[in-house]
């Protein structure tokens, strides 16, 4: 069984699998005394109607992962909502022993393009994490194909 040691996220080393999200630090768009807004800190294209889920994983003995999915029509959106999550990754024709793992905190998002392989995310320092993901309306049910890796397990950082 492989290993892999899970990395934070960064635009650098996400470029690959597609676009990482977090908090503006420029002059606001529109700010008052009750609010800053930032627009268009990122972009996505999805064709057709949109759909959000929650997702919540908990801790595994092991957190191994021997299985990945793709959405061919649509890129997926994560975002932590109350702890951090790792994601592992896969890029297309890549073998198992190449997957990568980002560490995703509260705060930050991630935008996977169409086409990458991924898991499931694993709780990232709790039991348990929970995290919104936005895609194509019905991808769970259209958009998925499965196949099998060679089992990585997956330590943090």
């Amino acid at each position: 069984m492989a290993k892999l040691i899970s990395k934070h996220i960064t635009r650098k080393n996400f470029a690959k699998f597609g676009k990482i999200v977090t908090a503006p630090t420029g002059v606001p768009t529109s700010e008052g005394t009750n609010y800053k807004f930032w627009s268009d800190i990122a972009d996505y294209n999805i064709r057709g109607e949109t759909e959000v889920g929650i997702c919540t994983v908990y801790r595994q003995s092991g957190n191994s992962v021997s299985s990945v999915e793709q959405h061919k029509m649509t890129p997926e959106i994560l975002i932590p909502i109350d702890a951090p999550f790792i994601l592992p990754l896969l890029a297309e024709g890549r073998p198992a022993n190449e997957m990568e793992a980002f560490e995703v905190n509260p705060g930050e998002a991630v935008i996977i393009n169409e086409g990458v392989w991924h898991a499931a995310c694993l709780p990232a320092g709790a039991d348990k994490s929970s995290y919104f993901v936005i895609f194509r309306k019905n991808t769970p049910h259209e958009d998925v194909a499965n196949k099998s890796v060679t089992t990585v397990t997956i330590e943090k950082k």
